[in-house]
């Protein structure tokens, strides 16, 4: 069931859409009568247009995206399994291989019904193949983009909708508010502080913005970490080490917020002798490194803490990679790593400056 469900996530992420039924099938029929208008307004132009010569193109060209169309659906689930190079790299011999075979077919037809004889030219096959070559590389790649920023917009609407989630949870608004209540009656100004942390908390995990300065995600994480440590006390233990000016790089919104939450949940929280976070932003080389190392429960509750890391939170940290792959156009990596009882999270990118 959860290798059924792994291939439905897999077939949803793929860049070529479902081209066996619906608007997939519509679209590329739409797409192969306006190339053949297109060549037929080339070919004619508008004073000699020739609407018999606009009917064969017309004809020839939906036979070709008619068979794309049925090559790229049979091979749909096979490529879906591949890297994304090599499944557009078949996608496109595919197209190719339709182009060739309605062009051999042509000629067989176009030969036999005039001469009576089964004879084809090479050269025609290779120009209706170098002529399918354009558009079907330029169809490919708005597909891929056209994919990527759906998965950018989702993807981020996702993590404010996610981070959001954390932020009302039930027993952090329970405990937040208990420890307003204790503080407004002994230290009216933290308690003040307080509810200023959780109201810039809120509205930045519903900023609609597509990037921010790595300054503001810092700002709300400290936040987040101020208003924990009311509930932890001494139990939770944190700093910070940066060596850049954040104000410089713009990322994605909310990608190390999540990441905190997670240390503080899965880290500290349960520990009973509590945890520490230590969290450091430098660069090396072109790249910039944010470095996330947490503590863990002590050895007899190590499994529990690493099981409720990997999988209660594997779809956020697969979402945050997806966010940084696209933002980062590639240039982004999220690695995580347990190492003498600490879990090690880092985030190496190339900044985009400004």
């Amino acid at each position: 069931m959860s290798d059924s469900g792994e291939n439905q996530t897999q077939i949803g992420n793929y860049f070529i859409p479902d081209l066996c039924r619906g608007q997939g099938l519509l679209g590329i029929f739409v797409i192969a009568a306006l190339s053949a208008l297109l060549m037929a307004l080339v070919n004619n132009g508008i004073g000699d247009f020739d609407f018999l010569w606009l009917g064969k193109i017309t004809l020839f060209v939906c036979w070709i995206a008619l068979i794309s169309a049925l090559f790229l659906c049979a091979a749909r689930t096979y490529l879906t399994r591949l890297s994304l190079p090599h499944a557009a790299l078949i996608n496109y011999l595919l197209v190719l291989l339709a182009a060739a075979l309605c062009a051999v077919a042509a000629e067989y037809w176009n030969k036999y019904s005039v001469g009576g004889i089964w004879q084809i030219d090479p050269l025609s096959i290779l120009n209706t193949v170098l002529i399918a070559a354009i558009p079907a590389g330029v169809i490919l790649r708005l597909y891929y983009l056209q994919q990527r920023l759906y998965q950018q917009q989702s993807a981020g609407l996702e993590a404010r909708l996610s981070a959001l989630q954390a932020t009302i949870r039930p027993h952090f608004i329970f405990n937040s508010m208990n420890s307003l209540a204790t503080l407004i009656r002994i230290d009216a100004d933290k308690a003040e502080k307080t509810v200023e942390n959780l109201c810039d908390l809120f509205r930045y995990a519903l900023k609609d913005s597509a990037s921010v300065t790595l300054q503001e995600e810092v700002d709300a994480c400290q936040g987040y970490l101020e208003i924990e440590k009311l509930r932890l006390d001494e139990r939770l233990e944190y700093s910070w080490d940066i060596k850049i000016d954040l104000n410089t790089v713009r990322v994605p919104p909310l990608i190390l917020q999540p990441l905190i939450e997670n240390a503080v949940f899965h880290g500290v929280q349960p520990a009973i002798q509590g945890g520490s976070i230590y969290i450091t932003i430098y660069r090396c080389g072109a790249w910039l490194t944010i470095d996330l190392i947490n503590s863990l429960p002590r050895p007899g509750n190590n499994k529990v803490a690493l099981s409720g890391i990997t999988s209660g939170h594997q779809l956020a940290l697969d979402n945050l990679r997806c966010r940084l792959d696209a933002y980062f156009s590639g240039s982004a990596e999220l690695q995580e790593t347990v190492f003498k009882n600490h879990y090690h999270t880092r985030i190496l990118f190339k900044p985009l400056e400004g």
